[in-house]
């Protein structure tokens, strides 16, 4: 997965695009409730060995993410976000021609325990989709909570998705609509979304939600 040099920029705000009808393909266990997750995600102010991370975002945010009805920011652009993983190597979400899957995870959410090695296998069987570049947004860290350190989570996994370590105010994540975890954004390859998705995915979901970002 490559990524470019961050150069901002303002296109003319496009009209947003119908939303493709796919068939669901099944998602385990459902859609985890975003008002829990802003409990648990935005409640706390312990940011000790919470591995924060520096991000810049440059672009609007996306409309929060609700799960319900017509999502207000499909044919939104994204905004771009430059940050780095935990072992400060750059990585960045850019408009740079490419169509993307950004996965944001929390390190005590249950079913991101589930996803990361559901996805690794896949990936590592020869999975993926091409021209979809796969990027993940390690967030909401916080040392109180379970499977702490994040880093440490992803290394036990043998996780190969680049990874960028959101700030202490999950500036990321609120960026892109704030979802239950695993949230899923799919972004065509002008940096407009195509679809978002809270919860687990199965794989075949997966490859078809990339597939059609591909397309888009």
């Amino acid at each position: 997965m490559t990524t470019a040099k961050n150069k901002q920029a303002k296109p003319a705000a496009k009209a947003p695009k119908q939303q493709r009808s796919i068939p669901w393909l099944g998602i385990a266990f459902g859609v985890i409730a975003v008002a829990l997750v802003g409990a648990i995600v935005f409640s706390s102010s312990d940011p000790l060995g919470s591995e924060f991370g520096t991000v810049e975002v440059s672009g609007d945010s996306l409309a929060p993410y609700t799960g319900n009805g017509v999502d207000a920011a499909i044919g939104s652009l994204a905004p771009e976000i430059v940050g780095a993983d935990f072992d400060g190597n750059p990585v960045e979400v850019l408009h740079d021609g490419r169509a993307k899957a950004v996965i944001f995870l929390a390190h005590w959410c249950p079913h991101c325990q589930v996803e990361v090695p559901r996805v690794q296998a896949w990936l590592d069987s020869g999975g993926g989709v091409e021209g979809v570049d796969l990027v993940s947004v390690a967030t909401s860290m916080n040392s109180a909570q379970p499977n702490f350190p994040p880093s440490e989570w992803l290394d036990r996994e043998g996780w190969t998705v680049p990874v960028i370590a959101d700030d202490k105010d999950f500036a990321a994540l609120r960026a892109y609509g704030s979802g239950g975890f695993p949230y899923y954004v799919f972004l065509d390859k002008n940096g407009d979304v195509v679809r978002r998705s809270s919860g687990e995915l199965d794989i075949q979901t997966l490859q078809a939600f990339m597939q059609e970002a591909a397309n888009a």
